[in-house]
């Protein structure tokens, strides 16, 4: 009997010693399943876990050719006793979002307001063709102002993972945006409906600042896998800069080319962030069709994330009135 209550009790030790239950940690275990073909099994704390859950609803509300479906994972309570330990996945970098942002048509064709300022400090399976008309929006208020340029509605999805954590260009999954129908005019370009898809080949997240307290930024570089080709959808616009940076025309985004993105999770709920803080007031993010695909590379080699393309300086959401911002959606970055 001695060496029963010997044994059980160095079994215990070890446990003790060696093992810490996900649960003993706070985190969760959930497995994160799209579209696009991929699934992942990661433990977050309740925090990321709601975060996850407003950005896959939105992927749904604002549809960008992407959706995916979040569930946690059973406690095994045997393993949980015995001190299974937590994996590497809860410090894994990812970032999964969904909505849709306002571009203004002078940031695509020229003319009109400038897009929003460079800030040098923040204040405080997948198709590319949808049937014509399917993603039109109703008529919505929010989208018009006194500003005398004109604004268009684009939905994203985003939901990109590095297999190699300390490798960003081992990023896979999607990154996909949607030109609903219905939608102004820019000048004589016409901006809707049209689509992409493409599959992300860079995801670099540098390191988050303390002074001021500044959530990341994530810079994204994604491949064009399938694009608007004109029959029933026009291609999905890209501006044309002169030497001088002003935008004298569009173009369009073909298969093949690589896009770049910038994106920062303001690490609130949408729309309670409660003051102007040293997080943005919204989910930021830039990319087309508000700024050029950005620097190409020599295909079939991916060029690198570039922080300098695009600092994200777009609201998720409304951009048209920056003293009542609305957001539309939601960016969960994990780092």
């Amino acid at each position: 009997m001695r060496r029963i209550v010997l044994v059980l009790a160095l079994i215990t030790g070890i446990v003790i010693g060696f093992g810490v239950p996900v649960s003993g940690l706070g985190l969760i275990s959930v497995t994160l399943t799209c579209s696009d073909g991929t699934s992942v099994t990661m433990n977050v704390d309740t925090d990321t876990l709601n975060s996850l859950t407003d950005s896959v609803n939105a992927m749904t509300l604002y549809p960008a050719g992407l959706t995916c479906t979040l569930v946690q994972n059973p406690v095994n309570p045997l393993r949980a006793f015995f001190g299974h330990v937590a994996t590497a996945a809860s410090g894994d970098k990812f970032l999964v979002g969904g909505g849709r942002w306002q571009v203004p048509c002078s940031a695509i064709v020229g003319g009109g307001s400038p897009p929003p300022p460079f800030p040098v400090a923040i204040p405080g399976g997948v198709i590319a063709r949808v049937p014509p008309g399917a993603l039109a929006y109703p008529s919505d208020p929010s989208a018009l102002s006194t500003d005398p340029d004109v604004f268009i509605w684009v939905n994203i999805a985003v939901n990109a993972h590095l297999r190699d954590q300390t490798d960003p260009n081992s990023a896979y999954g999607s990154l996909n945006e949607t030109i609903p129908a219905n939608q102004p005019t820019c000048g004589t370009t016409q901006v809707g409906e049209s689509h992409f898809t493409s599959q992300p080949t860079c995801l670099l997240v540098p390191p988050a600042t303390t002074n001021p307290p500044v959530q990341p930024p994530a810079y994204v570089v994604s491949k064009v896998t399938q694009a608007s080709d004109g029959s029933g959808q026009v291609p999905f616009p890209v501006p044309v800069l002169d030497v001088n940076g002003n935008v004298v025309g569009t173009t369009g985004v073909n298969v093949g080319e690589f896009v770049h993105f910038g994106f920062q999770d303001n690490g609130f709920p949408p729309g309670q962030n409660p003051t102007m803080s040293a997080t943005p007031t919204t989910d930021m993010l830039n990319g087309v069709p508000a700024s050029p695909e950005g620097t190409q590379g020599t295909p079939p080699t991916p060029p690198p994330c570039d922080p300098a393309q695009w600092f994200p300086s777009y609201h998720l959401g409304t951009n048209d009135n920056p003293t009542s911002v609305k957001q539309y959606g939601n960016l969960t970055l994990h780092q």
